[in-house]
């Protein structure tokens, strides 16, 4: 059987251009619908990895637990460790925003608890899947989230590095490239569902430069609209069929589904495009037998199947 998970990072508006002070907006909490529907259209289960300022907005609350009470999408957490209480300072060396591994592992336990209960409490359901702000994972991290009951982890990109993404008080992120692409326990209880992502050699547009280089070195791709195409969806699709992995897991921002809520797609012309896109991939997903499932689901699927 053929999974595709969709995991959507629900969390505020335009953080890309966030800067410490400034107020979060949440109006991305009325363009949900729409993406939902269509995931509805077509028998998928998107997990909505819900960060604070998104657990706060009652819009979002109201909509997604009656979802989640249908069996229609699931809530899970994402934590953007800088803005999830408790505040703790930390010297800003470098100038990015802090992955929540670091914070002193006192101070990242007691941010994640909260979280947790916040989001227990505003959705009256219990949350078992997690996704890191920043893609941001380590053993003590993993260790936190099997204590306060997840279950499952998307945090892992394997075959990209990401130790070049500064963040507060060290220079870099995580180095994925030599991670699995498959499932696997991190620590006994805790499945890591890897996202799909994956560095291959292709033919890109762009300058002749660029397509060389990317036909010699490869490039990072992941699942995810990124760009205006579907070329880059259809061929990581094809190599992760190639690679016998049985699922797809796709990830978008609540944020990219509005207008002006991302770089990517800046107006109404281009959320068009955007849905135009979604609608032709998923409308193949379903055509090529994969079935929609949730995070938590897919995890109970495959200690099931051990």
């Amino acid at each position: 059987m053929k999974h595709f998970i969709i995991t959507v990072d629900t969390e505020g508006d335009n953080l890309w251009t966030w800067h410490p002070g400034d107020d979060i907006t949440t109006e991305n909490a009325k363009s949900i619908p729409r993406f939902q529907n269509l995931c509805e259209k077509y028998g998928l289960i998107p997990t909505y990895l819900t960060n604070y300022e998104m657990a706060c907005d009652d819009r979002w609350v109201t909509y997604g637990a009656a979802k989640a009470r249908e069996g229609k999408c699931e809530i899970g957490m994402h934590i953007h460790a800088w803005n999830s209480p408790p505040e703790f300072a930390l010297e800003n060396r470098y100038g990015g925003n802090p992955y929540i591994t670091e914070y002193p592992e006192e101070v990242a336990a007691k941010k994640v608890q909260e979280l947790m209960k916040l989001l227990q409490e505003r959705f009256e359901m219990n949350i078992t899947s997690n996704r890191s702000g920043r893609w941001a994972t380590n053993d003590a991290y993993f260790n936190i989230l099997k204590q306060v009951g997840i279950k499952v982890d998307c945090s892992v990109t394997p075959q990209l590095d990401l130790s070049k993404i500064p963040g507060c008080m060290k220079n870099c992120g995580n180095d994925y490239r030599k991670y699995p692409l498959k499932p696997y326990y991190p620590v006994e209880g805790l499945l890591e569902v890897p996202m799909t992502t994956r560095h291959i050699r292709c033919m890109t547009g762009g300058s002749l430069k660029h397509k060389v280089k990317t036909v010699l070195l490869g490039q990072e791709i992941w699942l995810r609209p990124f760009t205006k195409s579907m070329k880059d969806l259809l061929r990581l699709t094809r190599a992760v069929e190639k690679d016998g992995v049985e699922y797809l897991e796709f990830m978008v921002h609540s944020s990219e589904l509005m207008a002006g809520g991302s770089p990517y797609f800046r107006d109404e012309e281009e959320i068009e495009l955007l849905y135009s896109i979604l609608e032709r991939y998923f409308q193949m997903i379903a055509e090529n037998k994969y079935q929609g499932i949730g995070l938590s689901d897919f995890e109970r699927k495959y200690k099931n199947a051990e």
